[in-house]
């Protein structure tokens, strides 16, 4: 089929450097034109090497490359800007807001608080390379005594800077979902761009205290899990 001939012609060009990351690719309308095909099925094509996370789309500006993706494992207390500088990649944080303010009931479900309960809450976006990528909300069982948004962090450098709290369990879970609204503005993505969402619960001594939603772009990372297998003899 002609769309699938599309797909495999710019990936391959992708795969042999041709074009490089963040590289924008032409116009819809040009690139119909070089491959002698309609825009309907152009569409498809740019689709299917959307939904490999070889291009990216963003609103109104078009289709990019996308950049290598990020390892992210899976469980570990470890928070983005440390896991980006492991990998030699620029990343960086913006703060959209952070405030104390009582716990609405799914998180008070995730953190087993009762009635009025407040809670620290923070969303921030994450970048590689100066793209959002990310979008973050956290929820900490503990009021935050300074309120100035420009001094909040990533989830575990919150946590450390705590006093006694230094080890902890984190419990991960991944959906796929798309973005929609607000998020798919932040991200510059268009609405229904796949996106990978991980739902964290970070516990102390088996009492939870932290909750955690991030929402990527589907093509900015791996998740990858490792696992410690002994055999019984």
């Amino acid at each position: 089929m002609q769309y699938i001939k599309i797909k495999e012609t710019i990936a391959e060009q992708i795969e042999q450097g041709m074009l490089s990351a963040g590289q924008k690719l032409p116009s819809e309308r040009q690139l119909a034109e070089t491959f002698t095909t309609t825009r309907v099925t152009l569409r498809e094509a740019l689709s299917l090497l959307e939904t490999e996370g070889l291009i990216y789309r963003e609103d109104r500006r078009g289709w990019f490359i996308a950049p290598p993706r990020i390892e992210f494992p899976l469980s570990t207390a470890e928070d983005f800007l440390t896991l980006a500088q492991q990998q030699a990649r620029q990343a960086s944080l913006s703060v959209i807001r952070a405030k104390n303010t009582l716990a609405n009931k799914q998180v008070s479900g995730w953190l087993q608080l009762g009635p009025f309960a407040e809670v620290y809450a923070v969303e921030l976006l994450r970048y590689l390379e100066k793209r959002p990528v990310c979008l973050v909300r956290y929820w900490v069982a503990e009021k935050h005594t300074a309120m100035d948004s420009d001094a909040a962090t990533e989830l575990f450098t919150w946590l450390r800077q705590q006093e006694s709290q230094h080890h902890f369990c984190v419990h991960d879970s991944v959906t796929l979902g798309c973005l929609t609204g607000e998020t798919a503005v932040l991200l510059h993505a268009a609405p229904g761009t796949p996106a990978l969402v991980i739902e964290r619960k970070v516990y102390r001594d088996a009492a939870p205290v932290a909750a955690e939603i991030t929402i990527w772009r589907h093509d900015s990372l791996t998740v990858t899990s490792s696992a410690a297998y002994h055999a019984d003899h």
